[in-house]
């Protein structure tokens, strides 16, 4: 879909929704625009952290995350932010989940924060998630960014200290499988779940643990509220791969997701450490799409 049918199709959506207003309306006309906009725009988001080589010319080693983190802060300045939202929104995808790294409360501030949300806006993308630590610094970003969860690590918060800064903020938190094997190990950082915490999924990583994915998530069930959609080559090991290439029964854990109802994100993840993964970014966005039983 080109940019002025894009356009068309919103000021359609606008002409409506006044239209609806004026009417009284507004209920079905709500309903109306939701399903609209769910054909427009399928619930796919790209991880910026897909791009963690991208500072060292898509070589890495994993074990060196922490360095190019802090590359990437340094060199991620408005410029770089811009270059990066084209080229997603130029594969196709209308919404992100912003790595720490790229949005790190070291460097942003509110007025860095305004310039990040305009060129999100810019180029038609919607940051869906905050991929990082939850704490009061990521928190405040996710206002400015107009994101609605983190999903990552606790931090040092206990659950109760989680659940309170997510009351009083907002903004709820998921927590990201790593080295968790069962369901139970998975919900135990969140204490069992609730209202404000709860699962974010990474198919990748129940794959490189070797973990029963489809089984984790039925066992999960409701409290799974977001995913990481990754596949990886074998156990024992996090060398990620095109989707269905390799051992993290990703399609299996995907039917495992629509057997609990799951409707949140798909989330495409890929940190690949030789290659550049927007080059297979839209043959993935599509693999996914077969599968959660939308058209493009």
């Amino acid at each position: 879909m080109d940019t002025q049918q894009k356009r068309s199709r919103r000021e359609f959506i606008g002409q409506t929704i006044a239209a609806g207003t004026a009417l009284g309306l507004m209920p079905a006309v709500a309903r109306f625009v939701q399903a609209e906009e769910e054909k427009v725009a399928p619930k796919i988001s790209f991880v910026t952290a897909n791009l963690v080589a991208q500072v060292t010319g898509f070589r890495f080693k994993l074990e060196n995350w922490g360095d190019q983190h802090n590359k990437t802060v340094a060199a991620t300045d408005a410029a770089a932010w811009e270059k990066i939202c084209k080229e997603i929104a130029g594969l196709g995808f209308t919404a992100v989940e912003v790595w720490e790294a790229h949005a790190a409360p070291e460097s942003m501030d509110r007025e860095k924060g305004r310039v990040w949300k305009a060129i999100l806006d810019d180029h038609g993308l919607k940051a869906i998630g905050y991929g990082g630590h939850l704490s009061p610094e990521t928190v405040e970003i996710c206002h400015w960014l107009d994101i609605p969860q983190i999903n990552g690590g606790i931090g040092k918060n206990t659950p109760e200290e989680a659940t309170a800064l997510c009351e009083r903020s907002g903004i709820r938190f998921n927590t990201e499988n790593h080295p968790e094997k069962t369901a139970d190990e998975i919900l135990k950082a969140v204490g069992g779940g609730n209202e404000w915490l709860g699962v974010c999924i990474d198919t990748g990583w129940l794959g490189t643990q070797g973990a029963a994915g489809p089984q984790i998530i039925r066992e999960c069930g409701a409290f799974v509220r977001h995913t990481h959609i990754k596949d990886v080559e074998a156990p024992g090991a996090h060398l990620t791969c095109l989707l269905g290439d390799g051992t993290a029964q990703v399609e299996a854990c995907m039917a495992a997701l629509a057997e609990i109802g799951y409707d949140g994100w798909y989330s495409w993840e890929d940190e690949p450490e030789d290659r550049n993964p927007l080059l297979s970014a839209r043959r993935n966005y599509e693999w996914i799409l077969s599968r959660i039983g939308q058209k493009s």
